[in-house]
């Protein structure tokens, strides 16, 4: 896992390589070749001498971010046609791959990865067909430049440092944005499963893997489920440096806990008891000790130590507002794994929405089924669990006699913002199934711009590597071949998943209550991130997005300690110190 990094028609500029160095503490690299420049920060996790990079062969480079797991096969299949190898690192294969297949050869990869590869008179870039590793690039006239990160973008002399201000119309709607926007202007994502070929001073982007052509109808057995999670897991395993596992107690994370084979160090978190009183959540590490011992992992709990400070350098890191506190627990989670010395770890991430975890897909089958049910009364508790019973309820209500797309993207939303709305709808996939467009939308867009992201920014951070088993080729193959009435009923989501599991996991773990991976965000916008949140009311770039009162009720409610609006403000927060970290 690395940083990468590169740039056509600059002017003998500094390469920016340190500004992302936390990405690859292990080493670093630049090339040069005329105005092209490759730069490359390395965490050497496969082939610790020899897959160092920008890897150089004759005229053309490769700068790697990432892992391909089916890199064994590739060679083998490589070394039948004649090709010599130096390395026994993916990198090598990768370059070879591009060398001899050119941009076909992105297609056969299996793997979480963003490259850029110059064969001596065009650039290619490709970006996983998930998303799970991000690429950024932005050009003006004959320059152009990419990186693993906006940071590195933003040091280059001749791009502007400019909020986007349609994208924060969607990160105060959705928490996230859809590609190709960020937030900043003039600066792109590549989409996942696309590449983009630069050549002559033309940008061209084509799609190479469309997930609508993998989807169909037909007959999965929990034990293929089982079998394609089991081999995914121990592919994804391989390393020449320690591997751990991120165990939340959850469905997912206690899977892939499962089926490792052998004994790993697992980590977890717990939340001070201050920041939890004012929650309506509880931690699950009851849940991962029960697990960890059951299959024999060491089980090591991180203690969360939270403060201002922290959540500015998350800020910092995430590089565009996503208000989720679920992105400060894994920042403080890989903090503390990473203290531990561990480089790897495999995490849980994708398993709600290729098997259909989310509550909102159990709600969308409830709407269609009940339509009666719209006309629920609003509940009489303001407070604790009752009180969180009392919002979805009233959520549920206001959005369930909406039109389908709209009335599942209301049900993920937050701030009302009909253009927001109105754009997504647009993009939404049209299936047969409804389940099946809502699951794809967020396989499109919700997993690569949100849980992705955040997981990989996070980690990053800190140096760590993280795998996700969920997100292979084959399994995602097989979950969109998955009928929808498999995934989800009335009783609850993951039920072929949860049946293929029956044999290796406690059904006390299987199937209780989803608790989903988050954070104190209430404790801690009543305590240390008080001054922020009350700073929030007079930010001008807000301002310039929500109206006056919109911004005043939000987070007079939530200092007040009333109302279940604290992502709401927690979204608006982040916004203001992104604006105050980047200097906006």
């Amino acid at each position: 896992m690395c940083g990468i990094f590169g740039e056509i028609g600059g002017e003998d500029e500094t390469v920016p390589i340190g500004v992302i160095s936390h990405r690859g503490p292990d080493g670093s690299g630049v090339w040069r070749d005329g105005n092209v420049v490759f730069g490359h920060c390395r965490l050497a996790v496969i082939d610790l001498e020899g897959g160092k990079q920008p890897w150089v062969e004759g005229g053309s480079a490769l700068t790697f971010n990432g892992e391909i797991y089916n890199f064994r096969e590739l060679r083998r299949e490589l070394e039948g046609k004649g090709v010599k190898f130096r390395s026994r690192s993916d990198t090598e294969v990768l370059f070879k791959v591009l060398e001899t297949y050119g941009e076909e050869g992105v297609r056969m990869l299996d793997g979480m990865f963003a490259f850029g590869y110059w064969d001596g008179r065009r650039l290619i870039l490709a970006r996983d067909r998930f998303g799970v590793k991000p690429l950024y690039w932005t050009r003006k006239g004959n320059r152009f430049a990419f990186s693993s990160e906006i940071k590195a973008l933003l040091s280059l002399g001749w791009v502007p440092k400019r909020p986007n201000l349609k994208t924060l119309r969607y990160h105060l709607a959705f928490l996230w944005s859809p590609y190709p926007y960020t937030a900043f202007e003039g600066i792109h994502k590549l989409p996942p499963g696309h590449l983009l070929v630069w050549e002559n001073g033309e940008v061209r982007i084509k799609r190479y893997y469309d997930p609508h052509k993998d989807y169909g109808v037909g007959d999965v057995h929990p034990e293929e489920v089982l079998e394609t999670l089991r081999r995914s897991v121990h592919a994804q395993m391989v390393a020449d440096v320690e591997v751990g596992i991120f165990l939340s107690g959850g469905v997912d994370s206690s899977a892939i806990a499962a089926l490792t084979g052998r004994s790993l160090r697992a980590f977890t978190l717990r939340f001070r008891d201050e920041d939890m009183r004012a929650e309506i959540f509880s931690g699950e590490e009851e849940y991962a000790r029960e697990v960890a011992r059951l299959h024999g992992h060491d089980l090591i709990t991180v203690e969360v130590s939270f403060n201002p400070e922290v959540f500015r350098r998350v800020v910092w890191h995430l590089e565009e507002p996503i208000g989720d506190g679920a992105a400060v627990s894994n920042f403080l989670l890989s903090e503390g794994a990473r203290k531990a010395g561990l480089k790897v770890a495999l995490a849980g991430t994708g398993g709600d929405e290729l098997w259909g975890g989310y509550p909102r897909y159990r709600a969308l089958l409830l709407s269609r089924r009940f339509p009666f049910l719209r006309f629920l009364p609003d509940l009489p508790f303001s407070s604790g669990r009752l009180g969180r019973l009392a919002r979805d309820v009233r959520k549920f209500r206001e959005a369930a006699s909406l039109p389908f797309p709209l009335r599942y993207l209301r049900w993920m939303g937050y701030h009302d913002l009909p253009d927001v709305y109105g754009e997504m709808v647009e993009r939404f996939p049209v299936l047969s199934d409804w389940l099946d467009s809502a699951m794809l939308f967020d396989i499109l867009y919700f997993l690569p711009e949100h849980n992705l992201l955040y997981t990989d920014k996070t980690s990053m951070a800190h140096g760590l590597e993280i795998r996700v088993p969920f997100l292979s080729n084959d399994l995602l193959r097989l979950a969109l071949r998955t009928p929808s009435k498999l995934k989800v009923g009335l009783t609850g989501g993951k039920l072929i998943l949860k049946r293929s599991l029956e044999d290796v996991l406690p059904r006390r773990i299987l199937y209780r209550k989803k608790a989903g991976f988050g954070a104190p965000v209430k404790g801690w916008m009543a305590g240390p991130l008080r001054p922020y949140l009350h700073d929030t009311l007079r930010d001008p770039l807000l301002r310039e997005i929500l109206p006056g009162e919109v911004i005043r009720e939000t987070v007079n409610e939530n200092l007040n300690g009333r109302g279940f609006k604290y992502l709401h403000a927690y979204e608006m927060m982040t916004v203001s110190v992104w604006r105050e970290v980047f200097g906006l």
